[in-house]
């Protein structure tokens, strides 16, 4: 028989602070104000910012994880010192893991989409005087590399880079392994740093917005990005959250659009809710972008397959990380789970009359009967991704 996937624990990073800042940050009346950064262009965007405060630096690497594997390729770069920051949080549990299954049957996936792109950007602005810097710093293995240094872990280890969609495709690529047996445990999800060159190619497209982003908003005109992002722990052995199902697809559609008819969208939702072997959610964890065709076609599909669930996007107050966006989706999910309360959904603006409706989480209270959690994730090129959590029942539960 197939095995299950369960998660065991999780950490956050984003501009909201760790998992009690994000906590508290989607259970607040307000959002929190992002802050700005300078375009190449000139102009001034609304940016998610991770607090330099809450990022390790390389010397809190070299002191706090002293048996530290030599790699003369990996290069502590805000990327990689955000992945450590992560790390740290879960090094303990992870140790256990790897004492109880051994380090070869823990694997370690990681999504990303710009790597070492703020070491290279730097790189070539300040006139390539950084002695340091190398080729290939700009690699998207790098948070793989960093991870595994910092851990031990022996198993499969890989980077997936699937633009927005690529730390929700590493968990499931992780489950996979789990539940075929290649492994026991595993170390994934996905972080991404600050670009300008991320930020330059999302405005040349008309998706970034100037002004503070209105997902599912009247007035919406696109997106501000941030950075940030979260790991987790899976493993075969039995938790109160399980891994149920996911579903991939492609729209095959157009380079930067979605298919406004949604069929490829429709059918990963719909895969995952067959393999969870649940008919709806309770709670949808949108993708809900701000821009005007992905909420178009985002709510469409929430209000034919998942009509009476409620619906957030947390990138109305961590910004848009990019490859890490899937992941602090299923964090804002898993924190929803425990404290039984719906992550709010922040916006300054009047939902969109003209969208398909939904059922908008305008303000955060607590729902007793939230058991299950849709995360959706939609990248560029028309790559979706989307995973089902469930909260498993537990013989103290009441009926």
């Amino acid at each position: 028989m197939m095995r299950r996937v369960y998660f065991h624990e999780w950490a956050s990073l984003s501009h909201a602070g760790d998992n009690e800042g994000y906590r508290r940050a989607l259970f607040a009346d307000s959002r929190l104000p992002l802050g700005t950064v300078r375009l190449v262009s000139g102009e001034l965007a609304p940016f998610g910012y991770v607090d330099e405060s809450q990022i390790f630096s390389e010397a809190d690497i070299l002191a706090r994880f002293p048996d530290l594997s030599a790699d003369p390729l990996l290069r502590w770069g805000r990327g990689n010192r955000m992945a450590a920051t992560l790390f740290g949080s879960l090094k303990s549990s992870l140790t256990r893991m790897i004492e109880a299954y051994g380090a070869d049957r823990v694997a370690l996936v990681i999504g990303t989409s710009v790597a070492g792109m703020t070491e290279t950007e730097a790189f070539f602005l300040g006139g390539k005087r950084d002695e340091r810097f190398r080729d290939t710093d700009l690699e998207m293995y790098n948070p793989v590399r960093a991870l595994r240094s910092l851990s031990g872990i022996k198993g499969p280890a890989y980077a997936i880079s699937t633009a927005c969609s690529s730390s929700t495709k590493a968990l499931i690529a992780a489950a996979r392994l789990i539940k075929s047996g290649a492994v026991d445990a595993a170390l994934c999800g996905g972080m991404d740093a600050k670009s300008l060159f991320t930020l330059s190619g999302f405005h040349a497209l008309s998706a970034l917005s100037l002004k503070t982003t209105q997902p599912f908003g009247e007035h919406r005109e696109g997106i501000n990005l941030g950075e940030g992002g979260a790991l987790f722990l899976l493993s075969r052995e039995p938790s109160e959250y399980e891994l149920a199902g996911w579903g991939e697809t492609s729209d095959a559609y157009h380079i930067s659009s979605p298919d406004p008819e949604a069929h490829a969208v429709k059918a990963a939702v719909s895969h995952a809710f067959k393999m969870a072997d649940v008919s709806s959610v309770d709670y949808v964890c949108a993708h809900g972008t701000g821009t005007v065709k992905n909420d178009e076609m985002e709510a469409s599909v929430i209000h034919d397959l998942a009509p009476n669930a409620w619906v957030s996007s947390p990138k109305a107050i961590t910004g848009h990380t990019l490859g890490g966006a899937g992941a602090l989706c299923v964090a804002a999910a898993l924190i929803g789970l425990r404290e039984k309360r719906l992550p709010a959904h922040l916006i300054d603006d009047t939902p969109d009359p003209r969208l398909a409706k939904i059922k908008l989480a305008l303000q955060s209270v607590s729902t007793p009967t939230l058991n299950t959690a849709l995360c959706n994730s939609f990248a560029f090129g028309g790559n979706n991704a989307v995973l089902l959590i469930k909260r498993v029942a537990h013989a103290t539960d009441k009926p």
